[in-house]
C-alpha cells in the first residue's frame, strides 16, 4: 500500500507508519486471557489416595489442539495414562487420566491450552498423595525449563502482522465506502481526472488485498509457531498447520482467504462496472458499481470485517453475538473515516493534481463537503461501538489503571483525540473555505485551503496508523475484565459441622449463575450428603428465601445450575445438608453479585 500513497505523502506519513510499526515490534509475547479456576487436585493439595485423574477448569472455553496436561513423578518420569480431553459436556474444563496405585510422595502438573481468542497459556503445580515428598516444590523448574520454541521473532512478527490485517482491511472496505457513498456520487469529472481516480483506486484495491492475504498467511503459521511454541521453522510442519486449521483462530483464518477468494471472484465485475463510466463525458454520471456487484462487494467487506473480532476478544466475550456485531460495526465507522481520508489524500487528490486551481476547488469541495458529513457519522458511530467494546472487556473503572489492558485502552483514546481535533478544524473550517471558494466565478487562491487540508489529512492518516498499531497491540493483550480479576467467580469457604465447604458462584454477576458446593471431612475426604439445599436471600431487598436443590456431581462435589440472581449487591446463601432421616448440618457464606 505503502507505493500507491506515499509517492505524494509527506515525510509524516512515513515517520507515522515507522512509529507504528516499532509499536508494534515492541510488543511483549502476549499471556493468556483464560485463566484457571478450579484443579483437581487442588494446587498443593495433600490428597489421601491416588487420583484417578488430573482435571483443570478454566474461566472459558479452552481449545486442546496445541495443548497437553503432562504430570511427572519425583524422578521426571510420566505418570499421566492417556490422551488430554474435555470433560464430558463441558468445553472449559480438561482433564487426564492417571496411572493407578501413585506412591506417596509429590507430583508436579505441567499444562498447556491455548484460550479461545487464539492465546496460549502454560504453567506448572504440584499435588501430594499421602504426604509431601522430600522435594515438596516438585521439579516445576525443570519442566519449565530448557530450551523454548516460539520468542521474540515470533511474537514480534505476529504484532507486526496483526497491523498489517487491521490495516489492509481498514483501507479496502475504505476504499469500496469512498467509491460508493462519496466519488460515485458526484457529477462526473473531466475523462482525465475520472481515469486516473479509477487508476489509482485499483492500485490500492488490489494492494491492499494482497496486504489482506500475506498477512492472513502470516498470522496463520506465527500462530501456530506460539501456539505449539516452537521455532518458526518449525510452524511449517504439516501437523502443526493440520491442528491449527481446528483450532477458532485457524477456522476464522481460513473463512478469510476464502472471503478474499471470492473478492478476486468479483472483481472483473468491478472494473466493468466503474470504467465504462469513466470515459463518456463530463456530463455523465460518476463511476458508480451497479447494484449486484456492489451488493456482493458489500457482502463479502462485511464479512471480512468481522473476522477479527470472531478470532479475538469479541468472539469470545458473552453476549458474543452483540460483541462480535460492535466490532464490526466498529470496524465499519473505521474503515468509512480512516479508509476514507487515505482514498482522499492519497487517490482522489493526485487525480486532480494536473488541473488549474478553480478547476480543481470545484470538484474536490463536494467530494471534500460529503466526506467530512460521513466522517462525522463513522466518528459517531465509532465512539458508541468502542465505548460499548470498552466496557464488555474492561467492566470495572479501576481495571482501567490497574491492568495493562486498561493502560494501553487509555493511550489509545489518547491517540485518538488529536485525530478528531484535526477533523474538527476540517470540518468547521477547512471545509467551508474550499466549497465558498468553489461557488465563485473566479476561485483565485483556492490552493491555499487545499494545500492546508491536504497537509492536515495527511498528518490524521499518519496518527490513525498509530492508533492501528496500538489497537493490534490491545487484540493480544488478556481483558482487563480478566487481568483485574471482574471475571473471577465469587469464592467462598464456610466451617459446616464437622465439614468444610468450599462455595463459588460462577460468574457472580447479575443473571443466570452456577453454584458450586465442594466439601471435604476433617481428614479431607469427599463429605457424602443425603441432599444438599441452598436457600438464597437478599436482607437489604427482602427477597427471599429462594430454595435450590443442589445436584450431586461427584463425591464431595454439588452444584446448583441456571440460579438468576437478579439483583446487584450482597447476598445471603444458606446451604442446608441433610446427613441422615432427621439430621442436618447448615451453614450461611455471603457473597457479592456486580452487575
Amino acid at each position: 500500500m505503502a507505493h500507491v500513497v506515499c509517492w505524494h505523502g509527506p515525510r509524516l506519513w512515513v515517520v507515522g507508519c515507522l512509529v507504528a510499526v516499532f509499536v508494534v515490534l515492541d510488543a511483549a509475547p502476549a499471556s493468556g486471557h483464560a485463566i484457571v479456576k478450579r484443579t483437581e487436585p487442588a494446587i498443593d493439595e495433600v490428597v489421601a489416595t491416588s487420583p484417578e485423574r488430573v482435571l483443570m477448569e478454566f474461566n472459558e472455553p479452552v481449545e486442546i489442539s496445541f495443548g497437553s496436561i503432562r504430570v511427572f513423578d519425583a524422578h521426571g518420569r510420566r505418570v499421566d495414562d492417556g490422551e488430554t480431553r474435555y470433560v464430558a459436556g463441558s468445553s472449559d474444563a480438561v482433564e487426564v487420566p492417571l496411572e493407578p496405585e501413585l506412591s506417596r510422595g509429590t507430583y508436579t502438573v505441567a499444562w498447556r491450552i491455548v484460550s479461545a481468542d487464539g492465546h496460549p497459556i502454560g504453567e506448572a503445580f504440584v499435588f501430594h498423595v499421602g504426604a509431601p515428598g522430600e522435594n515438596p516444590r516438585g521439579i516445576v523448574d525443570e519442566v519449565l525449563g530448557g530450551e523454548g520454541g516460539a520468542g521474540s521473532l515470533e511474537s514480534g512478527l505476529a504484532a507486526m502482522g496483526r497491523w498489517l490485517l487491521l490495516v489492509s482491511l481498514l483501507v479496502l472496505a475504505g476504499a469500496v465506502v469512498f467509491l460508493e457513498l462519496v466519488w460515485g456520487r458526484l457529477i462526473a469529472p473531466p475523462d482525465v481526472v475520472g481515469a486516473a481516480f479509477a487508476a489509482g483506486w485499483r492500485r490500492v484495491v488490489v494492494a491492499v488485498w494482497a496486504m489482506a492475504g500475506v498477512s492472513t498467511l502470516l498470522l496463520f503459521v506465527l500462530q501456530g509457531a506460539l501456539a505449539a511454541d516452537v521455532p518458526l521453522r518449525e510452524a511449517f510442519s504439516t501437523d502443526v498447520l493440520r491442528e491449527l486449521a481446528e483450532t477458532r483462530f485457524g477456522v476464522v483464518s481460513l473463512i478469510r482467504l476464502g472471503l478474499l477468494a471470492g473478492c478476486v471472484a468479483v472483481w472483473p465485475a468491478v472494473r466493468r462496472s466503474v470504467e465504462p463510466r469513466l470515459s463518456v463525458g463530463a456530463a455523465a454520471v460518476a463511476v458508480r458499481p451497479t447494484t449486484g456487484v456492489l451488493t456482493a462487494g458489500g457482502v463479502l467487506v462485511l464479512a471480512l470485517l468481522a473476522t477479527p473480532g470472531l478470532s479475538g476478544h469479541a468472539g469470545t466475550t458473552d453476549p458474543v453475538g452483540l460483541n462480535v456485531a460492535a466490532d464490526m460495526l466498529h470496524m465499519v465507522a473505521a474503515a468509512a473515516w480512516m479508509g476514507g481520508l487515505l482514498l482522499l489524500v492519497g487517490v482522489a487528490f493526485p487525480a486532480t493534481r494536473d488541473l488549474p486551481d478553480g478547476a480543481r476547488a470545484r470538484i474536490l469541495a463536494p467530494m471534500v463537503a460529503r466526506f467530512s458529513d460521513i466522517a462525522v457519522v463513522a466518528v459517531a458511530v465509532l465512539l458508541v461501538s468502542g465505548g460499548l467494546r470498552a466496557w464488555a472487556e474492561v467492566r470495572a473503572v479501576d481495571a482501567l489503571t490497574d491492568a495493562e489492558y486498561g493502560v494501553v485502552l487509555l493511550v489509545k483514546l489518547a491517540a485518538v483525540l488529536p485525530i478528531l481535533a484535526l477533523g474538527a478544524i476540517n470540518n468547521r473550517w477547512t471545509k467551508p473555505q474550499i466549497v465558498r471558494l468553489a461557488a465563485e466565478s473566479d476561485p483565485g487562491g483556492a490552493h491555499r485551503p487545499l494545500w492546508t487540508l491536504r497537509r492536515l489529512v495527511r498528518a490524521e492518516v499518519a496518527m490513525g496508523a498509530i492508533v492501528i498499531a496500538i489497537t493490534a497491540l490491545l487484540v493480544n493483550l488478556p481483558p482487563a475484565r480478566v487481568e483485574a480479576g471482574a471475571d473471577e467467580p465469587s469464592m467462598s469457604t464456610a466451617s459446616m459441622g464437622h465439614h468444610e465447604l468450599h462455595v463459588m458462584v460462577d460468574p457472580g454477576q447479575v443473571g443466570e449463575n452456577r453454584i458450586h458446593l465442594s466439601a471435604t471431612d476433617d481428614h479431607g475426604e469427599p463429605a457424602q450428603f443425603d441432599e444438599v439445599r441452598v436457600l438464597f436471600r437478599m436482607p437489604e431487598e427482602d427477597i427471599g428465601p429462594l430454595v435450590a436443590t443442589a445436584e450431586a456431581m461427584a463425591p464431595g462435589e454439588y452444584e446448583v445450575h441456571g440460579h438468576q440472581l437478579s439483583v446487584p449487591g450482597e447476598w445471603r446463601l444458606e446451604i442446608v445438608a441433610r446427613t441422615g432421616e432427621f439430621d442436618q448440618e447448615r451453614t450461611t457464606v455471603d457473597v457479592v453479585v456486580d452487575r
